[in-house]
């Protein structure tokens, strides 16, 4: 029960984004390697997971 009301306030509240200090209303859980403090927002989480997983050589490549 604890966990659907922490789920219930995360979606409620506001809060600024760790890496690029923007309001954000949904919030991602970074990394321990990424070595950011606090949650990030939906276009920075996508930022470090491509940095993560993705080889740098590999970025630009779209699909076709």
């Amino acid at each position: 029960m604890e966990g659907n009301v922490e789920c219930q306030l995360m979606a409620k509240t506001s809060s600024k984004c760790g890496a690029c200090g923007n309001e954000m209303t949904f919030r991602y859980r970074s990394m321990p390697e990424w070595n950011i403090e606090g949650d990030l927002c939906g276009a920075c989480y996508s930022q470090k997971l491509t940095e993560h997983y993705i080889a740098p050589d590999r970025r630009d490549v779209t699909k076709r």
